[in-house]
């Protein structure tokens, strides 16, 4: 799925493109496609389900600098501080 966001930072607007790509190992070789020139990615797991926890260990090696943010997609809890973050 893709999606733009457009943030407003002081007097600069920013327009993030947002893939949602999926996580699973055998997907990984298409992913990479869409992260090779990514500035930023999300890594998201499901607080209820611990194998999804355990899976981000295997996407974390294309990370080298992480932030932890405790979101939510039902409640949108913290998604506009990421989303800030991010831009």
């Amino acid at each position: 799925d893709f999606q733009m966001r457009t943030i407003t930072l002081g007097s600069t607007s920013i327009t993030l493109q947002l893939w949602d790509t999926a996580g699973q190992e055998r997907f990984r070789c298409i992913t990479e496609q869409y992260y090779r020139k990514a500035d930023a990615i999300l890594v998201v797991y499901d607080i209820t389900c611990s194998a999804s926890f355990t899976a981000v260990r295997e996407w974390m090696d294309v990370q080298h600098q992480a932030s932890f943010y405790e979101c939510s997609a039902k409640t949108g809890a913290n998604m506009e501080e990421l989303m800030t973050h991010m831009a």
